[in-house]
């Protein structure tokens, strides 16, 4: 039996920062993962503090990149002070 999913209205949402997780496979690629939000959903119950509790639907995207395209890609989102 699945557990009941609490009344649940869906909200609007964007993006503000949609980071890659970089991962250096044996064999000498690298692995990009990130989470994609698809959906947000607030219920009516809050948590301790007082915040609104969401549900939420996602989809992982995943890329295989050379060594060579991963510093392609780390040289150009280098961050100068």
């Amino acid at each position: 039996m699945q557990p009941q999913m609490p009344p649940s209205k869906a909200v609007g949402f964007k993006p503000l920062a949609e980071e890659w997780n970089y991962y250096s496979i044996d064999d000498g690629y690298v692995l990009g993962v990130k989470l994609v939000l698809t959906k947000v959903l607030k219920t009516s119950q809050i948590d301790p503090s007082g915040a609104p509790i969401y549900m939420i639907q996602h989809q992982p995207a995943v890329q295989v990149l050379t060594q060579e395209e991963y510093k392609s890609i780390t040289s150009r989102n280098v961050i100068s002070k």
